[in-house]
């Protein structure tokens, strides 16, 4: 935890862990509320992405809820007009074959000038998928504008945890979510 800490989490840290979640595909599944279903032996079930994975409080070596005969079988993704204006920003040390330094699933549904729905979840930063609900409220019923842009990422990493070597992490992040939003704003528009 004190030794080269550059990639490690500053978003849903705990004493026992400072691990970022490594993965893609969750990130953009927890923006959208995607499902996963899941079947062992004692059936079937139901599992919303956001609440999949665990933070690690005490407990890092669980990462999930799964049940340990408990197999996903399937992905679901609901249908919704807020996937017109939808992005994924990575940002990362290299250009192929590299984890996120940060990156950011956004979606915007707007009625005129202003964002009716938004979607805002990041990565390469959190313990887990890690969806910024306070940072979604904040652009409702706003312009969406690059100050409006730059205040929903600030809020996004409100309470993030760095040490000397990862504090870089915190305005990148932040710029990439203006980034992934202003592209969803043009695709919402188009």
């Amino acid at each position: 935890m004190d030794g080269l800490n550059r990639s490690h989490a500053i978003l849903g840290t705990s004493d026992k862990c400072i691990a970022a979640y490594p993965g893609d595909w969750a990130i953009a599944l927890t923006a959208f509320d995607a499902i996963v279903d899941t079947i062992s032996s004692r059936g079937e079930r139901n599992i919303r992405i956001g609440d999949l994975h665990c933070s690690p409080g005490d407990t890092p070596h669980v990462e999930t809820i799964l049940a340990p005969d408990e197999v996903i079988v399937r992905t679901r993704i609901p249908v919704t007009p807020i996937g017109k204006g939808s992005t994924y920003l990575k940002i990362r040390d290299r250009e192929s074959y590299a984890f996120a330094v940060t990156s950011a699933a956004t979606a915007i549904l707007l009625d005129g000038e202003f964002v009716r729905e938004a979607r805002i979840a990041v990565g390469g930063v959190a313990t887990r998928p890690w969806r910024c609900v306070d940072a979604e409220r904040s652009l409702i019923g706003e312009r969406l504008t690059e100050d409006a842009a730059r205040t929903a990422g600030e809020i996004a990493f409100e309470g993030a945890k760095t040490s000397e070597q990862n504090k870089f992490r915190v305005p990148l992040g932040v710029n990439t979510v203006v980034q992934a939003l202003m592209i969803s704003k043009k695709r919402a528009q188009a």
